[in-house]
């Protein structure tokens, strides 16, 4: 009965770990991207170069959690979680553009400048994009749905490991408790 428990709780935290390894490749594709950006000869000003360090904020954050979500699994997953909340949302409106993924997106929404419903996929891709007061920008709105599916799966996994442990726990302590009322039977 015990190795059951433990079949269940390793097939979770092997969820996790698949998650953080994910998390960690999408963060070195995004970190590979922006060193490939630089090396491009892009003219920096101030304003490029505060983006390209948000870029690379952002990227070294999703290898954290992912080495976080991989090494100690449940302590990992706030920072995965996080990771995850910002990948969501998609915007482009009013010179203002907002696009932050990590490890692979899936993209739906509506293309207000074409008038059109927007779908883009990738994996093992990252892409990002964080323009503020650009001129002639396309103006969309979408979510992430790649993103909400890995929470979804992360929150679910979280939930399974907690409940195990609870119930192996709770197995354990009724075992224990068996035994000592066997040993004092038996004393007597």
């Amino acid at each position: 009965m015990k190795q059951e428990f433990e079949k269940a709780l390793r097939k979770n935290r092997n969820i996790l770990k698949g998650i953080g390894i994910f998390e960690i490749v999408g963060g070195i594709v995004g970190l590979g991207l922006i060193i490939w950006l630089m090396l491009q000869g892009t003219e920096t000003n101030t304003l490029v170069f505060l983006i390209m360090l948000i870029a690379v904020g952002f990227y070294v954050y999703s290898v954290f959690a992912g080495i976080r979500l991989f090494k100690k699994l449940e302590h990992g997953i706030l920072h995965s979680r996080i990771l995850q909340y910002l990948q969501i949302p998609a915007i482009s409106i009013g010179g203002f553009t907002y696009i932050m993924t990590s490890g692979g997106y899936l993209l739906f929404g509506f293309d207000f400048t074409k008038g059109v419903i927007n779908f883009s996929f990738a994996l093992i891709a990252s892409k990002f994009q964080l323009n503020i007061l650009s001129v002639g920008s396309n103006q969309f709105l979408c979510v992430n749905l790649l993103a909400i599916f890995v929470l979804i799966i992360l929150n679910k996994a979280h939930k399974k490991i907690q409940e195990q442990t609870l119930v192996k726990a709770n197995y354990e302590q009724n075992i224990n408790d068996w035994k000592e009322e066997s040993n004092l039977v038996s004393d007597e």
